[in-house]
């Protein structure tokens, strides 16, 4: 099969099962040559964009507008590594999604809309996808990025421009952290916990990531967590 055969990426996937403990919905996205991610709520609100031209940004959407304190929609800007050249088996990651799995939440309604559901890590592990540009053809993808048993090929899209596009899913150990956001007397904290003693269910979703510098994947995590009472 040609790369061109290929059609263009349009998936909902999310870490977890159907009637299980599960992440956000995630949505990505291809137009010509340019790929989007974005948390599916969070779509017209939200998104990161890695372009053909090597810039990437995450950004408010055009349709939410820029905040009242931004100059502009978009929170930080880089620019990715280039494509490594094909017969190199190599490619270029520009993102990687962290979603340990004892911080996946309870759902509190079923998902309604077809979602590709991606098997969690064991507990104290997590799941992480990697999200690749590369110049090399479905087979090389497989037996380089996408090892059976190790990490699997989640989703893969041939762009206009001649790159293939892949999402790759694996399995990593994971040192459960706390992470606490306080109210500061205004409003409850909040505890992105491995511990729900109250069986809350986590019902709360974070996704945050530094800002890279030129070159780097963008390294997003999701935790699940609960207002302290």
């Amino acid at each position: 099969m040609k790369k061109n055969d290929y059609p263009p990426l349009k998936l909902r996937f999310s870490i977890g099962s159907d009637n299980g403990p599960q992440s956000n919905v995630w949505r990505a996205w291809s137009s010509r040559s340019e790929i989007y991610l974005s948390v599916r709520s969070m779509t017209k609100i939200q998104k990161i964009s890695f372009h053909s031209s090597g810039i990437c940004r995450s950004a408010f959407t055009s349709e939410h507008g820029t905040p009242a304190n931004m100059l502009d929609r978009v929170i930080v800007k880089w620019k990715r590594a280039e494509t490594p050249p094909q017969g190199s088996r190599r490619g270029a990651c520009v993102a990687k999604i962290a979603v340990p799995t004892d911080f996946l939440s309870v759902p509190t309604k079923r998902v309604e809309k077809t979602v590709k559901w991606i098997p969690p890590a064991p507990a104290h592990g997590a799941t992480l996808l990697d999200l690749i540009f590369t110049n090399e053809t479905k087979e090389t993808i497989l037996n380089t990025f996408a090892k059976a048993g190790e990490r699997n090929l989640v989703d893969l899209a041939a762009l206009p421009n001649g790159e293939n596009f892949a999402i790759i899913s694996s399995h990593i150990q994971w040192e459960n952290r706390d992470l606490k956001l306080p109210g500061e007397g205004k409003v409850n904290d909040l505890l992105f916990s491995a511990d729900d003693p109250d069986r809350t269910g986590r019902p709360i979703r974070i996704v945050f990531h530094p800002s890279p510098k030129d070159g780097d994947a963008i390294m997003i995590q999701e935790l699940g967590g609960y207002v302290v009472t």
